[in-house]
């Protein structure tokens, strides 16, 4: 399938947490945080809007007022028991767990929860879905409103970088990557193919 699409992944803005693991807990946008999303979008014309179920995602890609999907393969990655908690006070409480896992995070898992390869594998599969999707619609622009750690898994699938890359990848509130698809086969077919230029926004 050849065709143009532009791509856009943004990221949520500052929320009312804290420094917690913010993975499946659901918080809101602070003010700051509707300002950063407001100013990362602003001249963009999206004729296809995805998002994370998590209210600090699917607000603000409700308030654009185009047609929306939600999909629960775009949440955060799941931090297990640690989910809402301060960092500071996780590592206190359990901090060999909290080592194994900065460790090797592609396959160890936080208790209860999933790993960066999980995390990758969904995502990846989800955007295919949505990028073929909106390709059969003849859409120009697709949207998809997610979060620093599925964002930066992407990224890196699509880059074929090394998990410990992964956190190399600057992505602040309310953070854009830009990807340009030129030519995409389905999975059916063969290898997904992609012509990709990344460009990042940066709210502090």
């Amino acid at each position: 399938m050849t065709s143009r699409l532009r791509v856009s992944l943004l990221r949520h803005g500052h929320t009312t947490s804290g420094p917690v693991y913010r993975g499946r807990v659901d918080v809101p946008l602070s003010a700051k945080g509707w300002q950063q999303m407001q100013q990362s979008i602003s001249g963009l014309q999206p004729d296809m809007v995805v998002t994370s179920p998590l209210q600090r995602c699917a607000d603000f890609a409700q308030s654009l007022g185009q047609p929306m999907l939600t999909d629960e393969r775009l949440v955060e990655m799941d931090f297990g028991a640690w989910d809402g908690r301060e960092r500071e006070l996780v590592w206190q409480q359990d901090q060999a767990a909290v080592e194994a896992f900065w460790a090797d995070p592609m396959q160890v898992s936080p208790p209860g929860g999933e790993n960066l390869t999980q995390v990758q594998e969904r995502a990846i599969v989800a955007l295919h879905e949505h990028i073929e999707s909106a390709l059969a619609q003849q859409k120009q622009h697709l949207l998809l409103v997610s979060h620093g750690g599925v964002i930066r898994c992407l990224i890196g699938k699509l880059l074929h970088m090394s998990g410990p890359g992964l956190f190399h990848l600057y992505l602040p509130y309310a953070g854009m990557a830009q990807l340009q698809v030129d030519t995409f086969r389905p999975p059916a077919q063969s290898q997904q193919e992609y012509h990709i230029s990344l460009a990042f926004g940066a709210h502090k």
